[in-house]
């Protein structure tokens, strides 16, 4: 709030939140006091568009994302009927996509759940029955893979490679790459691939962009570590996850 009021700006503390991330299955509803008045920490809040939990699970967003697309999904069968198969797959990867897939490289990780990873999957897959007209659910879903949409998970993984190789070799912002360097080992017979180590101990620390180097940088196959433009990083990380270059 200070360094808000330094700047100039105005802050509403009526409208302030926060949250303490924890191991514990109760939510810590602690006071935070600020020029006299009061509230408490809650469960959940909503950061630039992406909703965040106390434990870091992605539950709430998943779920909230997934209310948003199904009143899309009367909207996008109506659009259908007037457009072309290639014409409607580009107005759902330009308005549905990245509606529902917002910040995906942040929420959607390895630590998701069984069950949301299941909802994300099925509402990804019922917009493209709706691009391949498939509206009593004949077709599989490698039939539909065919559309040339890729699955939303490798889509994540795709975008997080992306940002923690950009992070790595241009050192902005600065204290990311200063996290991602200390964290750096290399192999003798592979010097142009460095590799990354986890520090975390629990879930939560595993979601840091830094300590999830190691799930996303270590298998791939091409020497990154050059600063790569970002030309030679879509071409060759589509390639390693098998994207068509519709995506």
């Amino acid at each position: 709030m200070q360094y808000l009021t330094l700047q100039g700006m105005v802050t509403n503390f009526s409208k302030s939140e926060a949250i303490v991330y924890a191991k514990c299955n109760e939510v810590l509803k602690l006071p935070v006091t600020v020029n006299g008045e009061t509230f408490y920490t809650g469960s959940e809040m909503k950061v630039l568009g992406v909703n965040f939990d106390y434990k870091l699970k992605w539950t709430c967003h998943i779920n909230k994302i997934i209310q948003k697309s199904k009143r899309l999904n009367s909207g996008l069968k109506f659009i259908r009927n007037k457009l072309k198969k290639s014409q409607f797959l580009k107005v759902l990867t330009a308005q549905y996509y990245s509606t529902c897939f917002y910040g995906a490289s942040v929420w959607l990780n390895g630590q998701n759940s069984y069950l949301d990873l299941r909802k994300i999957n099925a509402m990804h897959y019922r917009s493209l029955r709706i691009a391949a007209k498939d509206y009593k659910r004949v077709q599989s879903r490698a039939t539909l893979d065919s559309l040339g949409r890729t699955r939303p998970s490798i889509w994540a993984k795709y975008l997080t490679s992306s940002l923690i190789i950009k992070c790595f070799t241009r050192k902005m912002p600065e204290y990311l790459s200063s996290a991602l360097d200390c964290q750096k080992y290399v192999e003798r017979r592979k010097p142009l691939r460095p590799k990354f180590f986890s520090k975390a101990d629990h879930r939560i620390g595993r979601q840091s962009i830094v300590n999830r180097a190691d799930e996303y940088i270590n298998d791939l196959d091409f020497d990154w570590d050059n600063s790569p433009s970002n030309d030679f990083l879509r071409v060759h990380l589509k390639k390693f996850y098998n994207m068509t270059s519709n995506n």
